[in-house]
């Protein structure tokens, strides 16, 4: 169990230190750069960080919810992520509103994190008939998430920098 409850505070420690840097490195970034969409289907930096936000909702109500009951049955959001982003129309929120959301958001979550019931962590949430997801599982999964959408931040800004360096070619 110590083992465990060290691993979840490098997680929330990681996830705290990762939302910080990328949050002073993305802060001054110009609209255009923050909206565009390296393909037509693909999402804007901005939608990226709004999926991230509802990431750390649905997550976070998961987190606390497994610390009341051993079992979950809660809606997985993932078949609906398109629908979640163009609902809350973030390609229309002010950038530095997405990114104070975020990591005040995920200061939260990395302090509940860290601050887990350990008699929890093997409480789990029923994804569906097949899947049993453990607290803990889910929170070190949340890290892991969190990466793969931060680089796809990277590639949409790397995607436009280098179309407008072409453009000035």
């Amino acid at each position: 169990m110590k083992d465990e409850m060290r691993e979840l505070r490098e997680v929330a420690q990681e996830i705290q230190s990762l939302v910080t840097s990328c949050v002073a490195e993305w802060r001054d970034l110009k609209e255009k750069v923050i909206t565009h969409r390296p393909t037509p289907d693909s999402w804007s930096a901005k939608e990226v960080i709004g999926h991230l936000i509802d990431s750390a909702s649905n997550n976070h109500q998961r987190f606390v919810r497994l610390q009341i009951r051993d079992s979950l049955v809660f809606p997985d959001y993932q078949h609906d992520n398109e629908y979640w982003v163009k609902i809350q129309r973030y390609q229309e929120r002010p950038w530095q509103e997405l990114l104070s959301l975020w990591r005040h958001f995920n200061s939260h979550v990395a302090y509940l994190i860290q601050s887990v019931n350990p008699h929890c962590l093997s409480h789990a949430w029923q994804v569906d008939s097949e899947t049993r997801i453990s607290l803990r599982e889910l929170m070190c999964d949340y890290l892991r998430h969190m990466k793969v959408h931060v680089v796809q931040v990277n590639e949409c800004l790397q995607s436009k920098t280098d179309r407008s360096r072409r453009h000035r070619g």
